[in-house]
C-alpha cells in the first residue's frame, strides 16, 4: 500500500514538473547526473573559487548544446574536480562539485522571481549605490539569469536592518533600515 502511494506521488509529482515547465515555455529539460568533464567531475565554480551555483551550471549546459540551467546540486567535498572555463583541477579535500545540473533547451518568455536573492542576500533596490534604482537593478538582476530584462517589478520598502540586501554592481552590503529590495521581478 505505502509503495503504491509513494509511486502515485512520484508520477504526480512528474506530471506537475512536466506542466510547470511546458506552461512557461520550456521545450526540453535533461538532468545531469553527476557531471564530468573528460571523465573528471565538474568543479562547483566557474573561476577558481568564484563565480560558483548557477554560473557554472549555465556555463556547463551552454557547453552541452543547451541554454540555461534550471536547477542543480552540490556535491560537497568530492576532493578532485574540474573548472570546466579555464581546465585546472582542483585536488583537494574541499573541492565541490555538482550532484545534478537540470539544463534547459527552450528558454521560459518570462519568469518570475519572488523576494530576489544574490549571493545569499536579498537584492538591493539599486543596481549602484542610492543610484540607478528600480529598472537598473532588475534589469541587471535579470541578465544574471540569462534573460534580457526586466519586465516589472516590485519594491520592498525598508528591509536591510531584518533582511540585509546586496547592491548588484559594486557588491556593496547594505544592512540599514533604509535599504529597499525587490518584492517580485519579473524577467524576460
Amino acid at each position: 500500500m505505502k509503495r503504491v502511494l509513494l509511486v502515485g506521488f512520484l508520477v504526480f509529482l512528474s506530471l506537475l514538473v512536466t506542466d510547470f515547465f511546458t506552461s512557461k515555455g520550456y521545450s526540453e529539460t535533461v538532468r545531469f547526473h553527476n557531471p564530468q568533464v573528460s571523465g573528471i567531475p565538474l568543479d562547483w565554480c566557474l573561476t577558481w573559487a568564484t563565480n560558483c551555483g548557477q554560473p557554472a551550471a549555465d556555463y556547463f549546459c551552454r557547453w552541452k548544446g543547451f541554454e540555461r540551467a534550471s536547477g542543480f546540486a552540490e556535491a560537497v567535498d568530492i576532493g578532485y574536480t574540474k573548472i570546466l572555463k579555464t581546465g585546472q583541477i582542483c585536488r583537494a579535500s574541499f573541492c565541490d562539485g555538482f550532484a545534478y545540473i537540470d539544463c534547459v533547451r527552450g528558454q521560459a518568455t518570462t519568469r518570475q522571481f519572488n523576494y530576489p536573492t544574490v549571493h545569499g542576500y536579498r537584492l538591493d533596490w539599486c543596481r549602484r549605490w542610492a543610484t540607478d534604482c528600480g529598472k537598473g537593478a532588475a534589469d541587471a538582476f535579470c541578465r544574471l539569469q540569462g534573460f534580457s530584462s526586466a519586465q516589472s517589478w516590485a519594491i520592498d520598502p525598508d528591509i536591510g536592518n531584518r533582511s540585509p540586501t546586496f547592491v548588484i554592481e559594486t557588491g556593496q552590503i547594505c544592512n540599514q533600515n533604509f535599504c529597499d529590495g525587490f518584492r517580485y521581478i519579473v524577467c524576460q
